[in-house]
């Protein structure tokens, strides 16, 4: 008689649903941001120094609810104008409650651009359209007491809305 193998099953799922499944993948998104002529917004995933994780960009989303375009700067470790807005966060694990150590933050009406930091990325988001980044799927890592800001700006009058999703370890 021949011999009995046995296999065991493997199945690969993409590294944001296993952090999900444990509780450590979190969603935010800001409110209306109106912006424009001389003002502008912006949205940062920020990593508090005394955190103790790393937080993993998974994906953002850019969105224009207007009928002009806008350009969106992405910025890591830029210090942002004016006063940070928190924004609520969600764990994706529905029946968890623990709290995301990132903070979200958001200014809809500020006069000055961010100081610093280094603009990585430049994204022009259309009228009535959204951008998102595709799946990063943390190769964007926000160590303790760094940032990923967006830093919005348009000639026209626009409202907008930003996205994170990240996990942390």
């Amino acid at each position: 008689m021949g011999k009995v193998i046995r296999s065991k099953k493997v199945v690969s799922i993409p590294e944001s649903s296993f952090e999900s499944s444990k509780g450590r993948n979190y969603i935010g998104l800001t409110p209306l941001l109106t912006f424009g002529r001389k003002t502008f917004a912006w949205a940062r995933l920020f990593n508090p120094a005394n955190s103790k994780v790393c937080l993993f960009l998974d994906f953002f989303n850019l969105t224009n609810l207007s009928t002009s375009p806008f350009t969106a700067n992405g910025f890591a470790n830029a210090t942002p104008p004016g006063q940070p807005h928190p924004i609520q966060t969600g764990n994706l694990k529905l029946d968890t409650t623990r709290p995301a150590k990132g903070k979200f933050q958001f200014n809809s009406s500020v006069t000055q651009f961010p100081r610093g930091g280094l603009n990585i990325i430049d994204r022009q988001v259309p009228s009535n359209q959204s951008v998102t980044s595709g799946q990063i799927s943390g190769k964007v890592i926000i160590t303790p007491g760094t940032s990923y800001l967006f830093f919005l700006s348009s000639p026209q009058k626009v409202t907008a809305r930003i996205g994170f999703e990240w996990w942390e370890k």
